[in-house]
């Protein structure tokens, strides 16, 4: 009798150990998209090409709050990550948003291409960790108006 009692007892004990950890990864996972979503939220107010330098890749303002175009991103890592009005998050200090935008060709949006104001498509790439772990990675598409 006791051994069956104790069995279900560890049996019970893992079983809550299995649930908090899952819920834990589920968290973690909704914050990584949230934060992502913040990056894909900054860049539809975004122009294609940037307005003062329109045939340059990245002519990056010296300030987030100024970045004016797509291209302004390429390459940047957000740590404390960005809210959708570009203040840094307090309390994500182990978390991070890493932003790739990538020149993409027009009648194969899968083939990534050296990276010119030319072609108005991108991909911007967005790769969201947390201690320095990848915990989501997502990508969408950027057109510009033809050249």
């Amino acid at each position: 009798m006791t051994v069956i009692v104790g069995v279900g007892t560890v049996a019970m004990l893992e079983l809550l150990a299995a649930g908090t950890m899952s819920n834990a990864a589920g968290t973690e996972m909704t914050t990584a998209v949230n934060l992502a979503n913040n990056v894909h939220e900054i860049s539809l107010g975004l122009a294609f090409a940037d307005p003062q330098n329109p045939t340059v890749w990245s002519a990056r303002e010296s300030d987030v709050s100024q970045y004016d175009n797509i291209t302004d991103l390429d390459g940047l890592t957000f740590s404390p990550p960005l809210d959708v009005r570009r203040q840094p998050l307090a309390g994500y200090s182990n978390w991070s948003q890493q932003v790739k935008v990538e020149t993409v060709a027009t009648d194969a949006l899968s083939s990534v291409r050296p990276n010119t104001i030319s072609v108005p498509s991108a991909k911007v790439t967005v790769t969201i960790l947390h201690n320095r772990k990848i915990v989501h990675t997502t990508s969408w598409i950027v057109v510009g108006p033809s050249p």
